[in-house]
């Protein structure tokens, strides 16, 4: 969705007014929303105010940082900076009332602070209010309110975010209260232009998106093969692509029975879409057209779905699929179920010698259906679960209730084979006796269980031997445990690498030359081969990394372009907010991996897409020597089950299912502890997920302000 965001053009700027020039007349000739600031710190300190600063409130994490200042030092900009939930904070109870606020006891005296707010109001109502007569129109709510509504900051109309501003003036030795009303005026005549430059940047975006979504849309019509057709209710075509006008188009230099052919395609066409229209039930029916260059009959499947806009309906979607191949296999199906008629017999041969051979095994053969039921018994199951005499009876009946307990639970098992030991009374040798049941299970057509085999063989001569080879196995488990992680650290390493370099040759696609494409193409092949490959390995996580300078700021930028085209492609919108950062010391390519990790969790609890925000942002230390770096990486997603929040952080622990490795989280908190920070993490059910990154790092002594 298009929305309006008020950029900031300048942090800090100095007083650039013309005095011949009128407070009025700057605003109005402002041509963007970021111009608006700049202008009115400098007429509000043209008015006789020392300083100036205007604050902005963060709807994702409620933080009310400045934004833009005029004559205002690093260390008093500071002190502004605070959370909407500091309710007794004299800047937050302007916003939260929008009244103007002076601090502090509300005393005219000499550097107090005169706050007044600012958001997006108007009281007339957005076009797409006034088109559906609606009265939800955010910028007359806003208006119209004497609160601040968080929650109501989106506009249901018209989809536009809003934002909120406060617009703060340090008052002087002079200053009176004819001032302090000129600041109210100067403010709000300001808002009211703010608010029609970011409706007007909004409706701009929104035209752009809807530019980029047709051409999108007629790409993708374009590149399928099927014909593809757009018509209105009266069933004239608006838009086909390539496909369809082989059928329904004369090509340059046809000849007359060419033409007749489209004229015929067209007819019987347009005779299918009033057929589907006055029935409104069927959604497809098949179509027989003329390959107009080939000269030869096409059957096609004909599935077409109405258009809407505003539930009436426009026109309609027709995709034709070419079925010619099924009427030929058709034919072959029916050449076939004779062949499958003799097959039959050949089954029942092989099903008579099969009862042959099991009633001559020398172990005891249970075979029972989709319900855990004995359909068959060998000789020796039967002597076994069979009935005997009254001395033996008690014990038989107990072998069919172990061996009923078995069935069942590996019959609705998700195991398809099973080896387990069971204890059952003999009656030739009147003993109990230990057997291997191994157990195998046979499908049906659909997937689901048909019958199970069980075959029991006497285990007690083997079992010493058995156990010896446990113990020679149990050391070979060890090894090949201790294998396992080194395999798992090197397949999660280069796991990242991998997708980066695919990500790279993907946008190569269509800037290889012709000459170089069978290289290009056997390269793409050998990269999918070794990810499918690196993906198969499970392990551990190896912390290794070379200690170096770098800039967070541009790996957070590389990454964030590595991800851009699937982010972009789940319908992602990806906001970065990055700050003047200090260097830091540490691995380069472990923050990669880390930010990498944070980025593809994020990309897949917003399967439906959503926003990802990632901000960078140096704390200073009020020891001036010692500071912080926070690394911000929200999501809008389905946020993190409370049952697992607690265990997150430990290997193989996931909410992917077979997806997922259970590493990730690991291995962003292996990276925070080996660089010395912390992470602190805020998630809601349905609303997103927040992981905030604080690193240590030694300031420079001086730092350059954006």
């Amino acid at each position: 969705m298009a929305s309006s965001a008020l950029r900031r053009k300048h942090e800090h700027f100095s007083d650039q007014r013309s005095s011949s020039e009128s407070a009025a007349l700057r605003l109005a000739a402002a041509e963007r929303p970021e111009e608006i600031l700049p202008i009115l710190l400098e007429e509000v300190v043209h008015l006789g105010f020392p300083r100036a600063l205007a604050l902005e409130l963060d709807f994702d994490t409620g933080q009310i940082t400045p934004s833009a200042s005029l004559n205002c030092s690093p260390e008093f900009l500071q002190q502004f900076s605070t959370s909407l939930w500091a309710s007794e904070n004299p800047s937050v109870s302007a916003l939260i009332n929008l009244k103007s606020v002076l601090s502090p006891n509300g005393a005219v005296r000499s550097g107090a602070l005169y706050a007044h707010p600012m958001i997006y109001r108007n009281s007339s109502r957005c076009w797409e209010a006034e088109r559906e007569r609606r009265n939800d129109c955010l910028a007359v709510q806003n208006a119209e309110s004497s609160k601040l509504q968080i929650q109501q900051q989106v506009c249901s109309a018209c989809g536009m975010r809003s934002y909120v501003n406060l617009v703060i003036g340090q008052l002087g030795k002079n200053t009176a209260q004819l001032q302090l009303r000129q600041f109210r005026n100067l403010v709000d005549r300001a808002n009211r232009q703010l608010s029609r430059l970011f409706k007007v940047e909004h409706y701009y975006n929104r035209m752009r998106d809807m530019e980029i979504t047709i051409s999108r849309m007629t790409t993708v019509m374009e590149s399928m093969a099927d014909p593809v057709i757009l018509t209105d209710n009266q069933h004239r075509v608006i838009i086909q692509n390539r496909a369809a006008e082989r059928f329904f188009r004369v090509p340059e230099g046809v000849s007359e029975g060419g033409r007749r052919a489209v004229e015929f395609n067209n007819l019987l066409f347009s005779a299918a879409l009033s057929s589907m229209t006055v029935s409104a039930s069927d959604s497809s029916r098949d179509l027989t057209l003329v390959d107009v260059m080939e000269g030869e009959e096409i059957l096609f499947e004909a599935v077409c779905a109405p258009t809407y806009i505003d539930e009436t309906r426009t026109g309609m979607v027709t995709v034709m699929r070419d079925v010619t191949d099924l009427r030929r296999a058709d034919q072959e199906l029916r050449a076939n179920l004779d062949k499958l008629r003799d097959a039959e017999e050949v089954v029942r041969q092989d099903r008579d010698r099969l009862n042959v051979v099991i009633e001559n095994v020398g172990d005891p053969i249970v075979v029972a259906d989709n319900s855990a039921k004995i359909v068959l018994l060998d000789p020796l199951a039967k002597e076994l679960f069979g009935t005997g005499s009254a001395v033996r009876e008690t014990q038989v009946l107990e072998n069919e209730a172990k061996l009923d307990a078995y069935l069942t639970a590996f019959t609705f098992s998700f195991l398809d084979h099973q080896n387990k030991a069971l204890h059952l009374f003999s009656p030739v040798l009147g003993a109990e006796i230990e057997y291997a049941a191994r157990s195998g299970k046979i499908y049906d057509a659909r997937g689901q269980v048909a019958y199970t085999v069980t075959v029991l063989r006497d285990f007690s001569t083997w079992k010493k031997l058995e156990q010896l080879q446990m113990e020679r196995r149990m050391l070979e488990m060890e090894k090949f445990a201790a294998t396992g992680r080194l395999a798992g650290t090197i397949a999660h390493e280069i796991n990242n690498p991998m997708e980066a370099i695919k990500n790279a040759i993907f946008l190569l696609r269509n800037k290889v030359e012709p000459a170089a494409q069978p290289i290009y193409d056997a390269l793409k092949s050998e990269t999918d081969r070794v990810t499918r490959i690196v993906r198969q390995m499970l392990g551990l996580y190896r912390n290794a990394g070379q200690l170096a300078t770098f800039d967070l700021n541009s790996i957070a930028e590389d990454t964030l372009t590595l991800f851009s085209r699937p982010l972009a492609k789940d319908g992602i919108e990806v906001e970065k907010r990055f700050k003047q950062l200090p260097p830091m010391k540490g691995s380069a390519d472990q923050f990669r991996q880390l930010l990498s990790n944070l980025v593809v969790n994020a990309q897949d609890s917003m399967a439906g897409g959503g926003k990802l925000t990632v901000r960078t942002s140096h704390i200073k230390s009020t020891r001036g020597t010692y500071g912080e770096i926070s690394l911000l990486v929200c999501d809008t997603g389905c946020g993190i089950p409370r049952e697992i929040r607690t265990t997150m952080f430990e290997p193989f622990v996931t909410t992917k299912g077979e997806k997922g490795t259970g590493l990730g989280l690991w291995i962003v908190k292996g990276i925070v502890e080996n660089h010395g920070g912390r992470i602190q993490i805020h998630s809601s059910a349905g609303k997103g997920t927040i992981f905030r990154i604080v690193f240590p790092v030694v300031a420079p002594e001086t730092i350059r302000r954006r």
